[in-house]
């Protein structure tokens, strides 16, 4: 069967991708090996608890004061999202240098706490502000194709080729302020001095501006809207689809599954990994991709435990929507410790805080999580996988028991434990990493968006965490939106 438009994959940015294309009344056929839609973006049941498994902080959806990318995206696809905003309730524990706080509020409240910690940090903070606004419209006209406008930019010309910690130092920010700010990237794995400026001023802005919202029901409720409304414009979705081969046929590609049925259209849409389908799929030789493979650090693995506890988050005392602790704030430092199972470096997440309804009356969901450099899960086999994932997961409970003084083994009624090869079903990337490829170095976000057509095979795209905008679920929805825009465009003009 002939269609406009086959995209494999019904991750989030496959989703946003097909979406685009029903909406401009193309032929669209999604294609997913399994049975549910989301990919890493879904729900598991056990018990009487439903946990999320990802996407508990929606980034660039914004509110009606500051409308964010992702908001319009959805307001032009007809599609009603539900979302609770999320408060600033951050606690922030560095074991060797003793920083204990909760950050609460907005972000000037963020900033009197830092500058009653750390003196200058008002000022300075407040003067990184318009810069971080005028990199996020210099980025904005970058992906309209405006390059010749940039010369009117110069804070982002002049951080274009610096790291996050060179910037930062050249703004005169504290050195103890910089590292409280790198604590959302310990979070990922990707320390400031590795990290673009030009990408950590894109998230800061989003994050500060167009404050991240919860999304008001479960996972799988939500991709499922997204594929209702896809039906809905005329889409097609096939489910236990394992695409096999991807064959150029000149005109057409064709798409042939495991069982032999086969598909074709003129343009195929990816939301995989590159190297998975062009190795497995395409089986073909490019030159650029070992350039850019090359280029490319995969980010850290994981463990990743969903706990349901038979009591409220009141009585348990868990009154932070986000708890960290880390053996020190500086990220550059801290993640060498992430080579080994056992490390100081914890995020949990309390969903019960933002919405209430998260879990069944007087219960509470707590999610930690902790992250691995690749060395300790090589030494993985099937003789003691289980023993170290359950041991793993003890004593990250343990560790936050510890952390924070609160009691929560005793209340665990239900656990599910999720490792890098969970991940790894869900993403194929080799080793199991929750966002893909980090925007460190030479691949950071500039790089990719000037040269993914240079770099790009004919007739097939890329979407999600290995398109050009990298990891995060905010990225993964506006990768299918501007990828599709860019097609569209291009048959226009051909027309």
């Amino acid at each position: 069967m002939n269609y406009d438009y086959i995209i494999v994959g019904a991750g989030i940015g496959g989703l946003s991708a097909g979406l685009n294309l029903a909406f401009n009344k193309k032929k669209v056929l999604i294609l997913e090996k399994n049975s549910l839609p989301g990919g890493i973006v879904t729900t598991i049941k056990k018990g009487r608890f439903e946990f999320d498994t990802s996407l508990y902080d929606l980034l660039d959806y914004g509110s009606e004061e500051h409308i964010g990318s992702l908001q319009r995206i959805f307001k032009k696809f007809g599609l009603d999202i539900d979302t609770i905003s999320i408060p600033y309730n951050i606690r922030i524990k560095s074991l060797d240098e003793k920083f204990d706080e909760v950050m609460k509020g907005d972000i000037d409240d963020w900033i009197l706490r830092l500058e009653e910690l750390y003196s200058g940090s008002m000022s300075t903070f407040r003067s990184l502000l318009p810069v971080l606004k005028e990199i996020d419209e210099a980025l904005n006209l970058l992906k309209k194709g405006k390059k010749d406008s940039l010369k009117d930019f110069p804070n982002f010309i002049k951080y274009l080729d610096k790291n996050a910690y060179e910037a930062l130092v050249d703004l005169n920010l504290p050195t103890e302020t910089i590292h409280v700010l790198g604590y959302l990237w310990i979070e990922i794995g990707s320390p400031l001095n590795k990290l673009s400026f030009i990408d950590f001023a894109e998230f800061m802005y989003k994050y500060i501006f167009k404050r991240p919202v919860a999304l008001a029901n479960k996972n799988i409720d939500f991709t499922l809207k997204l594929v209702n409304r896809f039906q809905e414009l005329g889409g097609k979705i096939y489910y236990r689809s394992w695409v096999k081969e991807i064959r150029n046929l000149g005109e057409k590609q064709e798409v042939v599954l495991e069982d032999g049925t086969s598909y074709q259209a003129k343009e195929v849409i990816c939301n995989l990994p590159e190297r998975y389908v062009i190795k497995n799929l395409i089986k073909e030789d490019y030159p650029f991709l070992n350039q850019k493979e090359n280029a490319r650090t995969l980010s850290m693995n994981g463990l990743v435990v969903y706990l349901g506890l038979n009591k409220s988050y009141q009585d348990l005392k868990l009154y932070n929507y986000r708890y960290y602790e880390f053996q020190n704030l500086n990220s550059m430092t801290n993640m060498k410790s992430m080579k080994e199972f056992y490390h100081h470096t914890i995020e949990a997440i309390v969903p019960n805080i933002v919405n209430e309804k998260a879990s069944p009356k007087n219960t509470t969901i707590l999610v930690l999580k902790t992250l691995y450099n690749d060395a300790p899960w090589n030494k993985i086999n099937a003789s003691n996988y289980y023993q170290i994932k359950n041991d793993l997961a003890k004593s990250l409970i343990e560790e936050f028991e510890l952390a924070f003084n609160i009691d929560i083994k005793e209340y665990i009624e239900e656990m599910v434990v999720a490792t890098p090869f969970t991940f790894k079903k869900f993403t194929n990337r080799s080793n199991g990493s929750i966002f893909g490829p980090m925007r460190l170095g030479y691949d950071n976000s500039i790089n990719r968006l000037i040269s993914y057509k240079e770099e790009g095979i004919p007739h097939l795209s890329f979407v999600g965490e290995a398109s050009i905008f990298g990891g995060g679920l905010d990225n993964a929805i506006y990768s299918g939106y501007y990828i599709t825009e860019q097609l569209l465009k291009e048959e226009r003009r051909n027309d």
